[in-house]
């Protein structure tokens, strides 16, 4: 015979019911929103994976363009050291970029091969050989095949960084070269239309083995400083941001040479050093589509940015537009020595001046506390190691990051040449030595010099 169910035992079966379901909906939302911010790590992840590689990538193809008209074997030393330790660069880059399913092989190629084929040259020339019309040839492919990749990569960049691919479309583009989507371009394409230009790649014939040039400098300023508590970073996060501490996410954090804590909003992520608290990198995702803000007051935002995260003696150096974005660098200024090591680059926005971008990387890797001697040298004599066919505009003292990881005390002078371009020229203080020459582009997008 079946029991009637009381009033109360019903009252009590719905309450455990609708528990339940409750239950099920927090649960539910907690995982849209952890699935929400891991999409958003892992975009921020490949946005800074590829700005590196598109940097690094540039920067080569640079180098290589010096390296065809180096006329000692000194420079032609110094620049192929560069070019070791470019490459290494966007090697670790393109590491982090999830294309593990595409075959890559000419393209690391291309990379491990580019230094080491720069060095012989260097070697060869140093020790009195001429070098052959079939080797710049082969040195001018390598150039064409730099430029090429770097126009490729800061295409990718402008894709990613404009928001048009969610983290899986990325994947998913990455992986599969049939990807269709109205006007969405295909992120394979500016790899395999690389690869396929390998087809025709020189067969570079030199001595010695690959190798990779790996960076193993610690920070001399973490190194110094105590350990944050995570209260504290997440406060120094917040700030940075704009935030309350209650909007930060957890991420993974970093470890390393540079260990970190890390965080992200619905639109943001950004890394604190566990030793001193410091911002290493921030990153916002927008993209802005109008330009109304002058580079002038673009750069004004960045300095008012770096001045509410109490960051003095930073002075302006170079600043590029691209994309509706300005990005400034800072140097840090020890009295009226410009040191170009300890570098911070500032991104702003120039729809309405927010900062979308602050990378203290170089500024934290390299900052330390210097004594800068009276220079041995007077202006008057190092002037004598600027080429005579250059028109010096104006000098001043800086230090430089020199190839074999230390620093160049220097006289920078700008000058001019007989077509109206900028070429830096840096003379050591106390030798007179030649230590770098740089480019400069002025253009109504910015200042650069490499």
């Amino acid at each position: 015979m079946k029991m009637p169910t009381s009033r109360r035992a019903r009252i009590r079966i719905i309450l455990y019911l609708a528990t339940a379901v409750l239950l099920l909906l927090i649960r539910n939302i907690i995982l849209m929103r952890e699935n929400a911010n891991a999409g958003l790590i892992i975009e921020s992840g490949y946005l800074r994976a590829v700005e590196d590689l598109s940097e690094a990538t540039e920067n080569i193809s640079s180098t290589l363009y010096k390296e065809l008209y180096a006329g000692t074997p000194e420079m032609q030393s110094k620049l192929s050291a560069k070019l070791l330790s470019e490459a290494s660069s966007a090697k670790t880059a393109l590491s982090q970029l999830p294309v593990s399913e595409m075959s890559l092989v000419n393209t690391n190629k291309f990379l491990s091969q580019v230094g080491n084929y720069a060095v012989y040259l260097s070697e060869k020339s140093s020790e009195g050989d001429k070098i052959s019309n079939d080797e710049y040839e082969a040195l001018e492919k390598l150039y064409d095949y730099s430029k090429k990749l770097s126009d490729n990569m800061w295409s990718i960049e402008q894709m990613l960084s404009s928001g048009k691919l969610s983290p899986d479309e990325v994947a998913d583009s990455l992986t599969h070269s049939d990807m269709a989507g109205g006007d969405v371009p295909n992120v394979t394409d500016g790899f395999l239309e690389f690869e396929d230009g390998f087809e025709s790649y020189p067969a570079l014939i030199y001595d010695g083995p690959f190798s990779d040039h790996i960076m193993t400098k610690k920070s001399e300023l973490t190194e110094s400083l105590p350990e944050v508590s995570e209260g504290t970073a997440k406060a120094t996060a917040a700030k940075a941001l704009g935030v309350t501490i209650d909007m930060l996410n957890e991420a993974e954090g970093e470890s390393g040479r540079l260990e970190a804590f890390a965080y992200s909003t619905d639109t943001a992520s950004i890394s604190i050093s566990r030793r001193g608290g410091l911002i290493i990198y921030m990153l916002k995702n927008r993209n802005p589509t109008a330009s109304s803000v002058s580079q002038e007051d673009a750069i004004k935002h960045a300095e008012r940015y770096l001045d509410r995260l109490d960051i003095d003696d930073m002075k302006v150096t170079y600043y590029e537009t691209l994309g509706n974005v300005c990005t400034i660098n800072f140097a840090y200024g020890n009295g009226d020595v410009t040191v170009y090591n300890d570098l911070i680059k500032v991104k702003v926005a120039l729809d309405n001046g927010e900062i979308l971008g602050f990378d203290a990387r170089g500024f934290i890797m390299n900052h330390r506390e210097r004594d800068f001697d009276r220079p041995k040298l007077s202006e008057s004599e190092a002037r004598k190691s600027v080429s005579s066919k250059l028109n010096i505009k104006n000098v001043k003292l800086c230090s430089i990051p020199l190839e074999d990881t230390t620093e160049g005390y220097c006289y920078e002078f700008t000058c001019e040449n007989k077509h109206g371009n900028h070429v830096l020229v840096y003379i050591d203080c106390d030798t007179g030595r030649e230590l770098e020459i740089l480019m400069l582009f002025e253009s109504e997008t910015g200042v650069l010099a490499m």
